[in-house]
């Protein structure tokens, strides 16, 4: 299938895919010093891009769920940094509007900031010690409640730290995971304004997606009003079952897989070595390599769309297609370090230079196998439907 396949999500692309060339234009250096790419997002918010999952109803683009990955994966082709901190932006609002418990009022107020200022907003749930929030645990920050002398509920204060806080140097608003001190042992989730009260303790410095800004940050007296209570449970909610993070996060590496094919063709093309007198992209075994990267990325993509429609198409059966996404995930993120793999193979040794940007894909998708669930996590909840369906058969 190819896309746009429909007028709207023309319209969605040719927004994104100038956005994605300038991308791709400053990507090289900015990975190179791990500079944070604000003009980027000085270029998203220009262009209105922040409003595309807000539903119409509040003003938005209104962007369903196989539109926002597919936009997302023509963004990732231009920069994988800048797609996958806007995607953390992107899934936020987007299971949000598709029922994720927000106060409808509250939920209102950020679809307007997201709007009519391009506000940016990231959950921050996972921390040093805990982890990822998708394992289970109890966050080790905290929230406090402050009342006003007649014994109402005023605020909350929150203290203490998250990780991996994508996006952190231009968000508007944080999504704050938090303990509760008030006596009933929950969790509660709070939308935040960042502000100085913020402060960056371990700045991000990776190996891959160096460009993210996922710093570790700490919150010191971070004071929330009550009504900016999003939810509260027994337990802090991870991204297990939100198809917008999973398959969101599965597009990022598609379209950087995407962008490596792209780029290995190319140089095939115009590589003429003298020995050979015509381009290399002209011999069998470097056909053979770019046709299997190609495979992998059409099967990859295949799995990601076909995930995207039947989550859109079944809303009844959401709990019965959550083990699809982790599928989909796990597929989409070894299908795409194979991809580049295959990419490099073809290219030969010039691909481990920085004078093309094979090698700087080659770190950005390894980057995909980090993001929950994981290849053991997703094999043996597999397993245990299967073994689970066979003994309830079992007389």
């Amino acid at each position: 299938m190819e896309y746009p396949t429909t007028e709207r999500l023309a319209r969605f692309l040719a927004i994104a895919g100038p956005l994605a060339d300038r991308f791709a234009e400053r990507a090289g250096e900015q990975d190179r010093t791990g500079a944070f790419p604000y003009e980027n997002f000085a270029d998203i918010r220009a262009a209105g891009l922040p409003a595309l999952p807000v539903p119409a109803e509040h003003g938005g683009w209104g962007a369903n769920l196989l539109e926002a990955i597919v936009v997302t994966e023509r963004l990732a082709q231009g920069d994988g940094s800048t797609a996958l901190s806007f995607v953390m932006h992107v899934q936020t609002v987007g299971s949000a509007a598709e029922g994720d418990g927000w106060p409808p009022e509250l939920f209102a107020n950020l679809c307007q900031e997201a709007v009519e200022r391009g506000a940016l907003v990231n959950s921050l749930a996972t921390e040093p010690a805990l982890g990822s929030p998708s394992r289970g645990g109890r966050p080790q920050t905290v929230a406090r409640p402050r009342y006003a002398p007649d014994g109402a509920l005023v605020s909350w204060v929150i203290d203490g730290c998250k990780s991996f806080a994508s996006m952190f140097p231009v968000l508007d608003y944080a999504i704050i995971s938090a303990t509760l001190e008030d006596g009933s042992g929950e969790v509660g989730r709070f939308l935040v304004a960042v502000d100085d009260r913020f402060q960056i303790e371990q700045p991000w410095d990776a190996i891959g997606m160096r460009t993210t800004g996922s710093h570790t940050v700490s919150l010191r007296a971070v004071e929330t009003p009550a009504a900016f209570l999003i939810g509260r449970s027994g337990q802090a909610k991870g991204g297990a079952g939100n198809a917008w993070f999973t398959l969101g996060i599965g597009a990022v590496y598609l379209g950087v897989a995407a962008a490596a094919v792209e780029a290995a063709a190319r140089y095939a093309l115009d590589r003429v070595p003298t020995a050979l007198g015509r381009p290399i992209a002209e011999l069998e075994s470097v056909q053979r390599h770019l046709g299997q990267a190609a495979l992998l990325l059409h099967t990859a993509r295949t799995q990601l769309h076909y995930t995207a429609m039947q989550w859109m198409q079944h809303p009844d059966r959401r709990s019965e297609l959550t083990p699809w996404l982790s599928a989909a995930k796990v597929t989409v993120t070894n299908h795409a370090v194979e991809v580049v793999d295959r990419c490099l193979r073809a290219v030969g040794g010039a691909g481990l230079t920085r004078a093309l940007p094979l090698e700087r894909y080659y770190r950005d998708v390894r980057a995909g196998l980090s993001h929950p669930p994981s290849d053991d996590e997703a094999a043996i909840a597999f397993g245990r439907t299967v073994v689970q369906r066979l003994g309830a058969q079992t007389p």
